[in-house]
């Protein structure tokens, strides 16, 4: 079998001040031979870094600074086009994973690398080489092939500083991990399934740096910049997986249909990774009682556990299950199957797992 060469980031630093993040960035960037980049803010990433980051990076580097307004790919067209007009050597997304997404796919339509300043943690897609956005008209949003980005620049301060809920999400989203990989064994054993066995180490050990540290926790208890780092270099090892399988598949399991699923219908309130950790709960009885130390980390983290927990109610959420075999019907899953065979069954353990 010849050798394969995953792309990965050149770079992960960290940063625990908006003086740290911006030097981090120069050093990057010289490292990657880029002199003119378009750091692409978000609204949240302007708010909390930008003006600094402008003026810090001016003495060294000719910058184009672009607002990145909603995840579309005509927003990446757009970004795109001016990097072309500008003749930015690279794309650098200074926000959340809206603005990281964009301005992945921009960079990747233009040819120049991508640099990730992540302002949360919230999923793996920091470091993916996945961007999920949407078309013209469309209601949901679906997944673009990209590049993972060329170096993180990773400013804990940010991170750490911004909502709780954003790092339960991101926890959750890597915790789940445990539960694609088995769901993915489980389609190579009874589909044939192609299977790569270093993706799923990765995102197996991915998980593992959270649910390893799962009793540090509890849902009072504030995160910290160690936390934080620990998360972020689960969440590169997920990219690395991503970009290793070809696919989301070592990180994208049962509980990502569900997730999915309450996307289709547009329900509820809850954030990526605060779905995934509902459609878990979920998942697990699907698989053996390893799944409990996940469970118990998403517990001890204050995710949300049932559908109520992120403003579904009762009916919308069954009906969320039962149509989550047509999310991804490409994709085998132990969950679509058990949907084909014996829907009732499917039911029972959602009304064990979230309304008992």
């Amino acid at each position: 079998m010849p050798a394969r060469a995953a792309e990965i980031p050149s770079a992960i630093v960290f940063g625990r001040s908006d003086r740290d993040a911006a030097r981090a960035l120069v050093d990057t960037l010289g490292q990657l031979e880029v002199a003119r980049p378009l750091i692409a803010f978000g609204q949240q990433g302007r708010a909390l870094l930008g003006s600094s980051l402008l003026i810090d990076l001016g003495p060294r580097l000719a910058c184009t600074p672009v607002a990145v307004s909603g995840g579309t790919v005509e927003e990446a067209e757009r970004l795109r086009a001016t990097v072309e007009e500008k003749g930015a050597e690279a794309v650098v997304a200074v926000g959340g994973g809206r603005t990281i997404d964009v301005a992945k796919y921009a960079a990747f339509l233009a040819g120049v690398p991508f640099v990730a300043v992540p302002t949360q943690a919230s999923h793996d897609g920091i470091c993916s080489p996945v961007a999920v956005l949407r078309g013209p008209g469309d209601a949901r949003a679906s997944s673009f092939g990209a590049r993972p980005p060329a170096a993180l620049v990773v400013p804990l301060h940010a991170i750490v500083g911004a909502p709780r809920t954003t790092i339960v999400s991101g926890i959750a989203d890597l915790a789940s991990n445990i539960l694609a990989v088995k769901d993915w064994e489980w389609a190579r054993q009874f589909h044939g399934d192609a299977f790569d066995d270093y993706a799923a180490l990765l995102a197996r050990s991915a998980s593992e740096l959270m649910v390893g540290r799962r009793e540090l926790y509890a849902p009072d208890r504030p995160f910290d910049n160690e936390d934080v780092e620990v998360l972020v270099h689960g969440l590169a090892l997920s990219g690395l997986a991503m970009t290793i399988a070809g696919s989301s598949r070592p990180c994208s399991g049962p509980e990502h249909l569900v997730s999915h699923a309450f996307d289709w219908l547009g329900l509820g309130t809850g954030s990526h990774g605060e779905q995934v950790s509902v459609g878990a709960t979920l998942a697990a009885r699907f698989f053996d009682a390893d799944s409990g130390r996940m469970l118990e980390l998403l517990e001890r983290i204050g995710a949300p556990l049932t559908p109520a927990a992120v403003g579904i109610e009762r009916e919308d959420a069954l009906k969320a299950v039962g149509m989550a075999h047509l999310v991804r019907p490409d994709r085998h899953s132990r969950l679509s199957a058990a949907l084909v065979a014996d829907p009732d069954f499917v039911m029972e353990q959602a009304e064990a797992a979230w309304f008992h």
